[in-house]
Parts: structure tokens; C-alpha cells; sequence
């Protein structure tokens, strides 16, 4: 979704929210620290959504009294649940995953962080010491370990942190699970969520991390190593965006600010393209083989 207003108070936005219904404009209204956040579900409806409630609140317009606020009576139920499947049918990973971060906002928040955001948080090999010893860590390692070193990928902090990162997955990881399967995407993700995250934990020194944002930068590295090394694959990204993400990465690596994970950034782009261009180069050499021709 996309972000339309920032509302600094606290008023009651109930009215509004029906009147946006009521103009099918289909949003969410959601808090983060004491703002109130208005998204919505296009682009195209954030100007129309500003000017409804400047009107809104100088009382130029209201919602229908007649009316009623329910989203039932705005939402094709059959068109969602048809979208729906065809989004399952096509990349049922990707939509799993946008599913099991959103719950996990609900109940794991970084933010807020609950006994199930600790336990998904990466585990502390260094035992509150700053100091690793590996022969330690290997004694002692278990299963459940492993798994946390995956897991803090999941958790995220506030709505646009959560929004902005199923936003990406949703159009990279799409593309790699079409294209190539869907064990291949969950191979991908598990090899760079693994490698950000301890890259994270080990540059950041502390376990309080969390968010999608690496593996979205080894996806995209990923899809344009298979652009640069076998075309022939189907893999494509837009300059534009490719220039875009390039920049953006630079730019917040540059700035080190401490709410960004910037090795996890850096460590999940550089295996995103160590991992991809790997693969593509072997998919291109046995083409080679098969057919005789690159």
C-alpha cells in the first residue's frame, strides 16, 4: 500500500474512513508512534485522498448517513478471492511469505517486541560477552539455532517498514519463483537470508535486527546477475530500477544511520550476486554443452 496522509493528532478518523469507502477508495489506517497513517491500496488514489479530507475537515463534505462505512459493500469478494488464487497458483512462496510477515508484525513486532519476537531474534553466540569462540558455539549448536539465524528476516518494526518490504518481495521474489520454480526462490532466500543476517550480526554486533530488506537486496542482485550472465533465462530488471537500488544502497550504507541495517543491506546484495552470477554462468555453460552455442 502507499502512503497518503500523516495525520499528527488524535482525532477520530471513523467518518473519514467512510467516506473513503464510500468514494471506493480502498485504504488503511493504521497507527506508527503518534501519527496516524492513511494508505492506500494505489498510487492514483493518494491525490484524491488528500483532497477528501481537506474537505472532509473543513466540513465542505461527509460521508453519506445512509451509508454504510463496512468494506463488505465496496469489495468484489469474488474478483479478491479469484486474484487471490491466481496469485497462489502462480508464486505460492512469495505470497506465503508476505502473509507469515505480516502476522508476525501482529504478534512478533520489533517495535514492541514480544516473548515470540525474542525467541525469532538471532541468537547471541558471543553470550553477552562481544567475544565469539567458535569452538563453543560449534559444542553447543543446535537446530533451533539455525533456524533463528533465518528467522529475524521475518520481524519487522512499524506498518511502512513492513509495507515497503512485502512491497519488493512481492515484485522481485514473483519474478525469480515464475520464472524459475519455487524451490528454487526458497533456495535463494534461505542461502541469503542466512548470509545477511549473520553478516548483520557480526558487523552490528548485537542480535536487535530484523526485516526483509537484505533478502530483498540479494533478490535483486540475484534476478540481475542472471540478466548480466544468461539473459536467455528471462530474468530482466529495469535500468531505471536497477540504478534506483543501486543508488538507495549506497546512500544508506553511506549515511550509517543505526535504524538501518546496512551490513545486512550489503552482506544480502553481495551474496545475491556472488549466488546468482554462480548459477546463471553454469546454466549458461550447460546450454553450451547441449547445444553448442552460449
Amino acid at each position: 500500500m502507499f502512503l497518503a496522509l500523516e495525520v499528527g493528532d488524535a482525532r477520530d478518523l471513523t467518518q473519514f474512513s467512510r467516506l473513503l469507502w464510500q468514494r471506493k477508495v480502498s485504504h488503511h489506517i493504521g497507527w506508527q508512534d503518534e501519527r496516524q497513517l492513511v494508505l492506500v491500496a494505489e498510487p492514483t488514489q493518494i491525490a484524491l485522498t488528500k483532497e477528501l479530507f481537506l474537505q472532509w475537515q473543513g466540513g465542505e463534505v461527509l460521508p453519506a448517513a445512509e451509508d454504510s462505512s463496512s468494506i463488505g459493500g465496496y469489495v468484489k469478494v469474488g474478483a479478491l478471492w479469484s486474484s487471490f488464487s491466481r496469485a497462489l497458483g502462480s508464486a505460492p512462496l512469495t505470497l506465503i511469505l508476505i502473509l507469515a510477515c505480516s502476522l508476525l508484525w501482529l504478534l512478533a513486532p520489533l517495535e514492541r517486541p514480544t516473548s515470540l519476537t525474542l525467541a525469532l531474534m538471532f541468537p547471541d553466540f558471543s553470550r553477552g560477552t562481544g567475544t565469539i569462540v567458535l569452538s563453543r558455539v560449534l559444542e553447543s549448536f543446535t537446530l533451533g539455532q539455525l533456524l533463528a539465524m533465518l528467522t529475524p528476516a521475518l520481524l519487522h518494526a512499524g506498518i511502512l517498514h513492513l509495507v515497503f518490504n512485502m512491497s519488493w518481495v512481492w515484485e522481485l521474489g514473483r519474478r525469480i519463483e515464475i520464472m524459475q520454480g519455487t524451490l528454487t526462490l526458497a533456495i535463494a532466500m534461505v542461502v541469503i537470508a542466512f548470509s545477511s543476517n549473520t553478516i548483520q550480526y557480526l558487523w552490528g554486533g548485537g542480535t536487535n535486527f530484523g526485516g526483509m530488506s537484505g533478502v530483498v537486496y540479494g533478490m535483486f542482485a540475484y534476478i540481475w546477475m542472471w540478466q548480466l550472465f544468461d539473459p536467455r533465462r528471462g530474468l530482466r530488471l529495469p535500468a531505471s530500477l536497477i540504478i534506483f537500488m543501486v543508488g538507495m544502497l549506497i546512500v544508506f550504507t553511506w549515511l550509517e544511520l543505526d535504524m538501518i541495517a546496512n551490513a545486512a543491506h550489503l552482506g544480502g546484495f553481495l551474496t545475491g550476486m556472488v549466488y546468482g552470477a554462480v548459477l546463471a554462468t553454469i546454466s549458461r555453460i550447460r546450454r553450451a554443452v547441449v547445444t553448442g552455442a552460449l
